[in-house]
């Protein structure tokens, strides 16, 4: 008798019944007895075999919230009811926020970095939040930034609810700055689309421009703001949410970097080091280095990094801007420490991180010719991420059709703080609910592997 099952002996069916009717109940796979955070671990020695699984229908007939159904009634008598382990690959703010959000729903969930979180592509990132800056009318990246802009409020009030560290996050809109004609027909063509799909904005010429922001250049011919716009702290924020995260029982190994993870049934195995470690559930959130995650049987990841190199400067006394301010060389944003963030180069050199004199040359220029006072700024520090991008500039996002249990969460490019909100909110409905986004239908991984 297995141990955790005490006199137990299924019942024979009635005199006369066909020896079909009994075996008419087949095994249901794990994957269709998990639903919510919790998973049912069998007890030793008991398995899947055809009458447990019918005394466990049995156990489970009645309804329950969030587990599988019954799965408390079932706790002592199948087995002990216990969390899904989930293993997330990558500890920046993709993997931060998908962390934060499972373990909140009451997942258990452990995290894997080769490097301290927050250390990639986050530490470069001037937290811009522009869905109508950086997507194209009509595009799918445009329709994820939107979707995941309106979910930023609710998401950082929770956070803050949640742990009491600071970070800025303003929703002071943003300038866009035409200094040339070119850029100024440009912009017309904005603020055309913008008024067709009617979302606010302000149009300004000459001298409007530098009423309403004084630090930009005396060139300006035009300016277009965008009031829904903000930016965040990054590296603050992925503090937070990490955690966050911690206060909810999950767990950060670094330095610790994975390069295997096979699904075999309904277990994940992650080789860590020299060891294996068994999950119910694997997301990749690797970033740049997502290539290196070999999957059994998958191709290569087509991510490939795109170094960004980001100046903070140090404003002199004058005045500062009071919003981000873009022009077509470089964007800005204030932090409220009176310092300015200027991004960002965007180059194709692999792995290289290193800082570069053209790359803060060209930069320093942009920047100059865009807000003059720069030039009297101090140059406090230089810092360089790699973006991990991918072939069409959309993330991968969603399970992997040949590893259910595997789940992608990378290649966001230039837009990965503005899309953390809605990907920690699908993946984790995804794992948890088997509710499937159906803008999913966008980003599933197999559109781009070979």
């Amino acid at each position: 008798m297995p141990p955790g099952v005490a006199s137990y002996s299924p019942r024979p069916p009635p005199p006369g019944t066909p020896r079909s009717r009994v075996q008419e109940v087949s095994p249901t796979p794990c994957s269709q007895l998990q639903q919510g955070p919790y998973r049912i671990r069998m007890p030793r020695g008991l398995g899947h075999s055809h009458h447990s699984l019918r005394l466990y229908r049995l156990l489970t007939s009645s309804g329950d919230t969030g587990c599988p159904r019954g799965a408390t009634r079932a706790w002592g008598i199948m087995g002990q009811l216990a969390p899904l382990r989930i293993a997330i690959i990558g500890a920046g703010i993709i993997g931060a926020a998908i962390a934060d959000a499972l373990a909140a729903r009451g997942a258990s969930v452990s995290m894997f970095d080769m490097r301290r979180p927050g250390a990639g592509a986050s530490q470069a990132s001037a937290g811009v939040l522009c869905p109508y800056t950086e997507g194209s009318p009509g595009s799918p990246l445009l329709a994820l930034g939107v979707r995941s802009l309106a979910m930023w409020d609710g998401w950082v009030e929770r956070l803050r609810e949640s742990v009491d560290v600071p970070f800025s996050c303003a929703r002071s809109g943003t300038l866009e700055v035409a200094l040339s004609a070119d850029e100024v027909a440009h912009l017309q063509r904005a603020r055309a689309w913008l008024s067709a799909e009617g979302i606010t904005h302000q149009w300004m010429e000459g001298a409007q421009v530098r009423e309403f922001e004084p630090t930009v250049s005396t060139s300006a011919l035009a300016g277009l703001v965008i009031s829904g716009h903000g930016y965040v702290q990054v590296p603050a924020l992925v503090t937070a949410l990490m955690a966050s995260a911690r206060r909810r029982g999950a767990t950060c190994e670094t330095p610790a970097e994975i390069i295997h993870v096979d699904q075999r049934r309904d277990v994940v195995y992650v080789r860590v080091g020299d060891r294996v470690d068994e999950f119910d559930h694997v997301v990749i959130a690797a970033g740049s280095w997502s290539r290196r995650v070999r999957v059994a049987d998958v191709p290569v990841f087509p991510v490939r990094p795109i170094r960004g190199q980001l100046l903070h400067l140090k404003w002199p006394g004058a005045a500062m801007p009071q919003r981000s301010v873009w022009g077509t060389r470089c964007y800005t944003v204030p932090w409220p420490d009176g310092s300015l963030l200027v991004g960002a180069t965007v180059e194709d050199v692999g792995f290289d991180e290193r800082s570069t004199v053209a790359g803060v040359r060209d930069l320093l220029d942009a920047v100059g010719e865009l807000l003059p006072g720069a030039w009297q700024a101090s140059l406090a520090e230089v810092r360089v991420g790699l973006r991990p991008a991918t072939v069409d500039h959309l993330p991968l996002l969603g399970p992997l059709a040949s590893h259910p249990r595997i789940t992608m969460a990378t290649g966001h490019y230039r837009n990965g703080v503005l899309l953390a909100p809605y990907t920690a909110d699908v993946v984790t409905r995804q794992i948890l609910d088997n509710d499937r986004d159906p803008m999913l239908a966008l980003t599933r991984p197999e559109r781009v592997l070979a």
